[in-house]
């Protein structure tokens, strides 16, 4: 077994453990195609569902679903927007039709890189915890002889 400076060495010395993905995967809990929404949400604002499954070539609920984990997460916003509003938005000559439609944006980088810190910090007072009262886990057996 590995200890855990030797697991810290192998991921600093492994430039790939920092490619965003992986980073959303520890941090975040999100799987490949949420970091995949999240990545491409961080750089195009005001994003719809249309332009997602197109860009990322995925099924509308499939994007959906990732939409709302990110949502829960509290990394993006999800906004209300005019039909016409959007065609202006995204440049796209003036637009007749009528109705509204979500788009999506993450919140700004400083909130996010913050987010990300109050996690970390969070996860690291636990293990200090953990490893403070260690001694309890000790002191309990199951009755097939492994620890609880």
């Amino acid at each position: 077994m590995e200890s855990i400076s030797d697991q810290l060495k192998i991921m600093v010395d492994d430039e790939e453990i920092f490619k965003s993905s992986k980073l959303f995967k520890c941090i975040l809990g999100l799987n490949e195609m949420e970091s995949s929404v999240f990545s491409y949400l961080l750089k195009h604002e005001k994003a719809s569902t249309l332009e997602l499954t197109n860009v990322l070539n995925k099924d509308r609920s499939s994007i959906q679903r990732a939409l709302q984990i990110l949502i829960d997460r509290n990394v993006i916003l999800r906004e209300s927007m005019s039909l016409k509003e959007f065609a202006e938005t995204k440049g796209k000559e003036e637009s007749h039709k009528r109705g509204y439609l979500y788009v999506y944006s993450a919140k700004g980088l400083e909130d996010i890189k913050t987010q990300f810190k109050e996690l970390l910090d969070k996860w690291y007072e636990s293990m200090k915890d953990y490893i403070e009262n260690l001694h309890e886990i000790f002191d309990c057996f199951e009755t097939s002889g492994e620890l609880c």
